[in-house]
This record gives C-alpha cells, sequence and structure tokens, in this order.
C-alpha cells in the first residue's frame, strides 16, 4: 500500500476528468487530482483507443508528464473499441507499483480479437518468471463490491481519502458464463469516492456494464446504500447510450429529487449508438450532458468533454474539444 500523502491547509486541489471518443467507435477516460501548481497526487486511465496513429489517451498522460507515474490502469473488457493501445500504455505510464485491473480474459484468450490477443499477451509477459518482489500489481479477477485502491491524505486540508469501488461486474453475472462469452457481463465499472471533510465527490466511470449487471447494483443498493451513492459530479454513461444499459437511470432515480450534476458519452457509429431517447431520459436525472462527437447535426470525429472540479470553491468548469458537443433534448 502507497504511504498517505500529506497537504498543507492552503493547498488548492483540482480535480480534472477527460473522456476521449474517436469518430467512428472507442473512448477512453483519464482522472487526474493535482494542486494548484501541477503537481498530481493521484492518476488513472481507464480504456484508450488509437484511430490514424492517434492515441488521445497517450496525449494527455504526456501532457501531464506522467510517465512511469500512473497509479491505476482498468481495462475494462476485452472489446476493441476499449483496446487499441493498451499494451502502449501501460508500457510507457505504468510500473510494477500501478494497480492494473482488467477483465478475466486470460483463459479465454484465443476467443479474442488479435488486438486483445496481444494485449492479453503483453499483460502476460509483465510477471513472466519474475520474483514475487518483482511482479507487477494485475488483478483480472475483481467484481463488486471489491475496493480496488484507498489512497490516504494527511494534514489540515478539506480532502480525506479517494477510495475506487468496484461496482462492476457481479461475480455470479460476469463470471459464470457459459458457451460465447458476452463481454459486457464482465465489464468493469468503479465509482471515485473523493471524501472531503464535509461532503464527498463521486465519480462514475460505468465501462460498457449493461443490464443484468445494473439491475444487480439496484438490488445490491439496498445492502450497501450507505457506501454506493447513486448521485453522482460526473458520469460515465454506459455502453455509448445504449437501450441495453438505460436502466442504469433508473438507479440514478433511487435518491429522489436530487440530480447527477455531469454525465458524457461517446459514439458507436455502426451500431447507431447514442440513442436519442435514451440521453431524453438521462436529462431526467443528470442536469447536463455531452458527447464526444456532435450528434445533432450529426458530425462525428475527434472529440474530448473535459471537466475540472476546483474542491476549495466546490466549482465545475466544462470545456469541449474537437467534435464533443452538449446534448439538449427536453
Amino acid at each position: 500500500m502507497k504511504r498517505a500523502i500529506t497537504l498543507e491547509k492552503e493547498d488548492k486541489l483540482f480535480i480534472q476528468v477527460y473522456h476521449i471518443g474517436y469518430s467512428k467507435q472507442g473512448e477512453g477516460c483519464v482522472f487526474l487530482l493535482y494542486t494548484d501548481n501541477g503537481r498530481v497526487l493521484y492518476s488513472m486511465a481507464i480504456d484508450c483507443y488509437e484511430e490514424n496513429q492517434c492515441n488521445i489517451t497517450d496525449e494527455i498522460l504526456k501532457k501531464w508528464k506522467l510517465e512511469n507515474k500512473l497509479d491505476m490502469f482498468i481495462w475494462t473488457h476485452a472489446h476493441d473499441d476499449h483496446s487499441v493501445g493498451v499494451d502502449k500504455i501501460i508500457e510507457k505510464y505504468c510500473t510494477k507499483d500501478s494497480i492494473i485491473c482488467m477483465e478475466n480474459v486470460f483463459p479465454i484468450k484465443t476467443e479474442c480479437s488479435e488486438i486483445c490477443q496481444k494485449n492479453i499477451q503483453y499483460i502476460q509477459g509483465l510477471n513472466y518468471r519474475k520474483k514475487v518482489k518483482n511482479k507487477w500489481h494485475i488483478n483480472p479477477l475483481v467484481h463488486f463490491p471489491d475496493i480496488l485502491d484507498n489512497r490516504q491524505f494527511n494534514g489540515e486540508n478539506d480532502i480525506q481519502r479517494i477510495i475506487v469501488q468496484c461496482v462492476s461486474p457481479f461475480s455470479e453475472i460476469g463470471g459464470m458464463q457459459v458457451g460465447t462469452v458476452d463481454h459486457n457481463k464482465s465489464s468493469i465499472a468503479c465509482i471515485v469516492k473523493v471524501e472531503m471533510k464535509n461532503n464527498n465527490i463521486n465519480f462514475l466511470f460505468s465501462g460498457d456494464m449493461e443490464r443484468h449487471t445494473i439491475e444487480g447494483l439496484i438490488e445490491a443498493y439496498e445492502e450497501y446504500g450507505d457506501v454506493i451513492p447513486c448521485v453522482y459530479n460526473y458520469i460515465k454513461i454506459p455502453h455509448h447510450g445504449s437501450e441495453n444499459a438505460a436502466n442504469l437511470i433508473e438507479f440514478l432515480k433511487l435518491e429522489d429529487g436530487r440530480k447527477s450534476q455531469f454525465a458524457s458519452t461517446s459514439v458507436f457509429v455502426n451500431k447507431n449508438l447514442p440513442r436519442k431517447k435514451v440521453l431524453q431520459a438521462y436529462e431526467n436525472v443528470v442536469e447536463q450532458i455531452a458527447c464526444t462527437s456532435n450528434i445533432n447535426v450529426p458530425q462525428y470525429g475527434f472529440g474530448v468533454v473535459c471537466l475540472s472540479f476546483d474542491l476549495s470553491l466546490k466549482k465545475l468548469k466544462t470545456n469541449l474539444y474537437g467534435t464533443a458537443e452538449y446534448v439538449h433534448y427536453n
């Protein structure tokens, strides 16, 4: 476990979230906690993609000078639109001290695409013939309600800790499949809870979690409601805004009257995602929504939804780059 970080009361803290999308398919996310002088205190990347030799996740991590410094990398599941360049990101930005979480695809490697097989082979090789003290922290067996990371902060600053908690898959859903494997049932989703002295700031990175998993999450809320929030400052909408994951909206309604602050989706053009009626329904539970492509025109391309949270002032600022655009229907 990494040592607690000591902060002074006057340290001003910010969170930056990037949701990255590409022209036809593909997405990734980056989460950063940093000080006003640019010192990164915690860093996490989730999935990545590459199109025309452009990997925006790589560009963002390079901009923040995170070579060999990434705290956590999550490869949510072995579908190509979440996987191109995963091996490069791990090689360039992770070390054996990084936490690497992934779907348990080692037993079914040959059933995956060539791109995903390449990632699996690379990750397997990281611990090949390594002594225990030199082994990488690779976890292919995560499931609800595992704590993936728990970072403590000392001192007089308002922040107390960051908890990364797995909310998908459920072992009895994703881990009990027979026949052809549905990777969406095994997709990793996580909550990042930033615990402050007077309030929490919550982020939901949902991967491609799907209907059955979300049903399990709704049922589990009765038991784990005190630790699983259903109102968020940011939500990465699951499965590119498909109907198969739209019941997340029911989960977000469990705390009546309170809307989540911001949500974003990416596109999967060949499957006509996101669905307009799904995003319309999200407007009932989220204050503002954006998409990495301008689906109003439509204009598809490289887009980044960037959110900056000022933890001192408790303010959110949004910036949209490339083809990213806000979504308004209601």
